[in-house]
């Protein structure tokens, strides 16, 4: 009988296993690779929707309550929303009852998966509010 203890190398056998655990890793981490990319450029969408709507609702909350209406009927996003997302609407809508008077915009685009729409809310100060 010849003594397997001495023998010296790799078989056939361990090196399909090696290279079998290799393939499995490698593949996993290339499919999060890619997927941890797709979620990163879609947090970069949501911070530009953010922006927007941030900039569009700080301009319409200076105007008075009277022009108000006409400003959410000329909302359009800005070039930099425009370059950024693909197809943004822009939205809004005065709402008044008896929590005061307040504007909610909404920024919805168009994307290969599901995309939540991201909606802003700011109130409005009547001049007679507006501390001196």
């Amino acid at each position: 009988m010849k003594n397997d203890s001495n023998r010296r190398g790799t078989t056939m056998l361990e090196c399909v296993v090696a290279a079998g655990i290799l393939v499995v890793a490698i593949s996993t981490v290339t499919s999060l690779a890619f997927r941890v990319g797709r979620i990163w450029m879609d947090v970069a969408r949501q911070r530009i929707a953010m922006n927007e709507l941030s900039n569009q609702l700080e301009i319409i909350t200076l105007l008075s309550v009277e022009e108000v209406p006409e400003a959410i009927d000329s909302l359009n996003p800005s070039p930099a929303a425009t370059s950024s997302l693909v197809e943004p609407e822009l939205s809004g809508e005065l709402i008044q009852d008896e929590l005061g008077d307040r504007i909610r915009l909404q920024l919805t685009w168009k994307a290969s998966g599901p995309v939540h729409p991201v909606e802003l809310t700011g109130w409005l100060i009547s001049q007679n509010e507006v501390p001196r």
